[in-house]
């Protein structure tokens, strides 16, 4: 793998579709999940490659604060970029906590999401 390696966690088949393409359009290896527990798997198979983590927070068999969560504690230093269609007051402070560096509500711009993804990973 090429040391840009993004799993993107998406459970609506056309969003994860693309922005892997858009991902993979960049240079960047992806990794797809379609649920928490499957991205988790991935996490754990491919611990030393994976630098970034795009996750919906609203996933089916592990929600999207446990799995970051459980990403933090498996890659330390993984950048995360989370993205809910579900606004609440409570969701900005929760998300610092696990260390989200960048949240985008739902709906948004994939190539602002690809640009911000591409500086953060800059910036570490």
């Amino acid at each position: 793998m090429n040391g840009r390696t993004v799993i993107v966690t998406e459970d609506e088949g056309e969003i994860r579709e693309l922005l892997s393409l858009l991902f993979e359009s960049d240079g960047f290896t992806v990794l797809k999940a379609s649920d928490g527990q499957e991205a988790l798997q991935l996490l754990r198979e491919h611990t030393n490659e994976i630098v970034l983590l795009v996750t919906d927070l609203g996933l089916p068999k592990l929600g999207g604060m446990e799995l970051i969560a459980e990403a933090r504690s498996l890659i330390p230093s993984l950048s995360v970029i989370a993205a809910s269609g579900f606004g609440h007051p409570d969701l900005r402070p929760k998300l610092r906590e696990l260390g989200v560096e960048i949240f985008f509500p739902k709906p948004f711009s994939p190539l602002e999401l690809l640009a911000a993804a591409k500086e953060l990973l800059k910036q570490k």
